[in-house]
């Protein structure tokens, strides 16, 4: 658990790396795509890019794989006898190994033979030449020698022709090594497609049962909001009820109490003549109180001011 820990850890600072070193969103995105199906063996997809990544929307990653795969397998067209891949790609990858392979020995038998040829008529002319040579007994020498020479030429060219057919079958050696090598890898990626496509199959279907859910929800939403909506009209129908009963009961009592104000102030009005007359009486009162008042100090100091009688 604690490696799968470190290896999580050490991919998100690789990715971080990634992300100080590329500017666009879709160039990042491309390289995690390689970082991890090339270094790591992980197969990539939208959600995991989307989770190391996390820049811009959800059909960024989506968009960077798709171009993944699509540059991968146009990379890899030469990929055949896999049950698993169809047969017009087979054909065609079949036919063009067959074809580099028959190439390959056409070259190397057309050297070969060519050589072979020039040496066969070479060596047939050096034995018209000995023949003229014996019917001639004052050239044999000259003959003899210029035999030589062409023969030592000869077989000059035909070791020259001996090496470049141990040229030739190096070179079939090796393209036939280079051909088992491309058949390993085509092996290979032959076996990565297979995984691919399982790993594909399982998200497309974990997609659709996904869906499927979503789905489900959205029918049980879609219903309960019905049920909601229809409870909401029935009780704006109420309220609506209500409103019509209070405006007209408010009326009632506005015209109530209208005419309650207007009685109220006729007996305002009553009282505060009333009031006024009883001000008019009070300050006429008073101001009497006070002449009497007046009076009685009066009277007083003249009965005080009277001389006592003697007893």
């Amino acid at each position: 658990m604690n490696n799968v820990i470190v290896n999580e850890q050490q991919l998100q600072i690789e990715v971080d790396k990634l992300k100080n070193e590329f500017a666009e969103t879709k160039d990042i995105y491309r390289e995690v795509c390689v970082l991890l199906f090339f270094r790591h063996g992980i197969t990539p997809t939208a959600n995991k890019l989307y989770q190391y990544v996390r820049r811009g929307s959800m059909s960024a990653p989506a968009e960077a794989l798709n171009k993944f795969w699509l540059e991968l397998r146009e990379k890899s067209r030469v990929r055949i006898e896999r049950p698993d891949i169809p047969e017009n790609i087979a054909v065609v990858a079949g036919d063009l190994i067959a074809s580099l392979w028959s190439e390959a020995q056409k070259a190397a038998q057309a050297g070969f033979s060519e050589l072979i040829d020039n040496a066969t008529s070479e060596i047939l002319q050096f034995k018209m030449q000995a023949e003229n040579a014996n019917q001639s007994t004052e050239k044999v020498g000259l003959l003899l020698i210029e035999s030589q020479d062409k023969l030592e030429s000869a077989l000059k060219r035909v070791s020259e022709t001996d090496y470049l057919l141990s040229g030739n079958t190096k070179a079939l050696i090796k393209q036939e090594n280079a051909l088992n090598t491309l058949r390993v890898e085509r092996d290979k990626l032959s076996a990565s497609i297979f995984d691919i496509k399982a790993s594909f199959s399982k998200d497309l279907s974990d997609i659709t049962l996904a869906l499927d859910k979503a789905e489900e929800r959205f029918r049980g939403l879609e219903e309960k909001s019905l049920l909601e909506l229809d409870r909401t009209r029935q009780q704006i129908k109420k309220l609506e009820k209500e409103i019509i009963n209070l405006r007209l009961k408010s009326a009632n009592e506005q015209s109530v109490y209208i005419k309650d104000t207007s009685k109220l102030q006729a007996v305002i009005a009553e009282l505060n003549h009333k009031k006024g007359s009883l001000s008019g009486v009070v300050s006429e009162l008073k101001n009497q109180l006070k002449i009497e008042r007046r009076q009685a100090t009066v009277r007083s100091k003249q009965v005080s001011n009277k001389p006592k009688k003697a007893i």
